[in-house]
């Protein structure tokens, strides 16, 4: 079912919750999905995808889109996000686009919201990155890693409790479980082992 954003508010409210952020993209109708998540009091909207992009040029071009996203969402009180995936802890040309997009967008207009999970599959560490640009990742998803693929929290190997407190130090506001599916669990009992995991960490 199909719900207004004011009404959508309304249910979320209803169960105790806020709307903290949304995923979507940017470069169709920008402004109207702006004017829909001021109306309920959001605080950001996020870009959840670029993909994999040829050379660094490509990068600062987005970068510069991004500066663009972040001037519409500051003019009616929001703040502009971006979740990475792994390619953008990967080198191209010798350098990580991450660092590209990082250096090339205006902090008091684009934040990032880092997804752990793949900057660990990419070889990285998250609590490097929060030092290296201290107040610049706002939001996280946290979701762990058992090998090669997804598990509930605390049963992979990503160090949370570590990162988590290190991220808090550095800027960190709003920690957000993203649970992907996967063999062994069914949906409900993940969200409820995933809450009682948070739960439990001091941050």
């Amino acid at each position: 079912m199909s719900r207004k954003n004011t009404e959508f508010r309304t249910f979320v409210s209803d169960l105790g919750m806020e709307i903290v952020s949304s995923h979507c993209g940017y470069k169709q109708d920008f402004e109207r999905k702006a004017d829909e998540a001021a109306a309920i009091g959001m605080k950001y909207l996020i870009c959840p995808y670029i993909g994999p992009q040829k050379d660094l040029d490509a990068y600062k071009r987005i970068a510069a889109e991004f500066n663009k996203a972040g001037e519409i969402c500051k003019q009616r009180g929001l703040k502009f996000a971006y979740h990475n995936h792994d390619y953008s802890f990967k080198k191209v040309q010798g350098e990580f686009p991450q660092d590209v997009l990082m250096m090339n967008t205006n902090k008091a207009l684009v934040d990032f919201e880092m997804d752990m999970y793949w900057v660990v599959a990419a070889g990285e560490q998250p609590i490097n990155w929060f030092r290296k640009y201290p107040d610049r990742f706002k939001l996280c998803h946290v979701k762990d890693r058992g090998g090669k693929e997804t598990t509930t929290l605390g049963k992979g190997n990503i160090d949370y409790p570590a990162i988590l407190k290190d991220a808090a130090n550095h800027g960190m506001k709003y920690y957000i479980v993203e649970q992907e599916e996967y063999e062994g669990t069914t949906p409900i009992n993940a969200a409820r082992d995933d809450a009682e995991y948070m739960k439990k960490l001091k941050v």
